[in-house]
């Protein structure tokens, strides 16, 4: 006869969390992954759960595995016009 068990996961574990200085790349939105420049690296996250504070000088945002704050060391609309 076969058994299976269930593993549980540890629902209350806290998520990682990184905070960078960096310029979204895109539109924050929930639902998608968030694209944003760090170190002139355009790094991709997992889904967008969230958007937990919206500030002129930063974001913060929760996507299924991290807690993520980005300040901007440009506003993002500043930085649109200069890589234009």
């Amino acid at each position: 006869m076969l058994t299976f068990f269930n593993r549980k996961t540890d629902t209350t574990a806290p998520k990682k969390q990184i905070c960078i200085t960096g310029i979204l790349a895109g539109i924050l939105r929930p639902g998608i992954p968030a694209l944003y420049l760090y170190r002139g690296e355009l790094i991709r996250t997992s889904t967008v759960q969230a958007i937990l504070e919206a500030a002129p000088d930063h974001v913060r945002f929760e996507t299924l595995n991290t807690i993520y704050t980005i300040a901007f060391d440009k506003l993002p609309d500043q930085a649109a016009k200069s890589a234009a």
